[in-house]
């Protein structure tokens, strides 16, 4: 069933946040308690590499329609990430997010023991427990800085965690040519997320959304707190292409270096239609 919202609603979509469930700080009950607070009136819940989030919240009681997504991170290049939404609880997309979700626990657990050895010792267990869910590199992040080992989290990134530092290990990750039929066959809508943290601009940009948009790409993230001053070229971009325009904060938790939730609403003039369209894309979609 669609989330209901008629015209009537005032728009201030969100959809692209996270919770505990992967690398966010707050619970899927406190993220939408949170959303509500900001006047979201439409949250779509995209933790990386799980569905659970958004699960624990799919039919029941919420102050705003709830819609159910994803994000892959891609192993193509440095950056590129895929938003999924749909409807489907049991597709091949959710076997293969269960599976990758779990490498990905023990991905954090190996770089908590790379950090050990370089003298920074941490104890898996307890950060787990502080994660309330998924650990991934925010948390280990987080845990550096209570420990006093950096100033902030982007310290412990640049420093360990990024790739290529010392204590970064490689996830599992698929490619986009693996990641949009397997998001088309499942139902789901593939979106391409923050498109502006690629650094690609002009005609290599228009390129590479050509390129994916004949593997399957439905739709871009325009309004995302990474875009900045490039938004208005990349809605031009995205519309005159005939991608679906996508929004969202991409929340994580409070003053980190993504946005606070509802925070890309005011500058989406045509949030209204973007999202209708949306659904409509998401409703037509078939599990084959």
């Amino acid at each position: 069933m669609r989330p209901k919202i008629t015209r009537l609603t005032p728009m201030k979509p969100d959809l692209h946040t996270h919770t505990t469930s992967s690398d966010g700080l707050l619970t899927p009950a406190e993220l939408v308690a949170l959303a509500d607070k900001h006047r979201v009136t439409l949250l779509a819940v995209t933790d990386h590499d799980t569905f659970d989030g958004a699960a624990q919240l799919l039919g029941k009681p919420a102050p705003m329609p709830i819609l159910q997504g994803v994000e892959l991170s891609l192993r193509d290049m440095p950056g590129l990430h895929l938003l999924g939404y749909g409807r489907g609880t049991d597709t091949s997309l959710h076997r293969k997010v269960r599976a990758l979700s779990q490498m990905r626990l023990g991905r954090a657990r190996q770089m908590v023991e790379k950090l050990n050895a370089l003298g920074y010792p941490l104890d898996y267990d307890e950060i787990a427990r502080e994660a309330k869910g998924s650990v991934g590199r925010p948390h280990i992040a987080r845990a550096m800085v209570s420990r006093g080992y950096v100033v902030d989290t982007r310290e412990a990134f640049d420093r360990f965690l990024a790739d290529g530092a010392p204590a970064y290990v490689a996830g599992e990750r698929l490619s986009m040519a693996e990641a949009l039929p397997l998001m088309r066959e499942s139902g789901f809508v593939p979106v391409l997320a923050h498109p502006m943290e690629l650094e690609k601009t002009g005609a290599l940009l228009r390129h590479l959304l050509g390129f994916w948009q004949e593997q399957g790409l439905r739709g871009v993230e325009v309004y995302h707190p990474s875009a900045g001053r490039a938004t208005p070229l990349l809605d031009l971009t995205a519309r005159r292409m005939g991608f679906l325009v996508t929004g969202g904060s991409d929340f994580h938790g409070d003053g980190d270096r993504h946005g606070m939730v509802g925070c890309t609403a005011p500058m989406w003039a045509r949030a209204a239609d973007d999202v209708e369209k949306l659904l409509q894309a998401v409703e037509a979609a078939e599990i084959m």
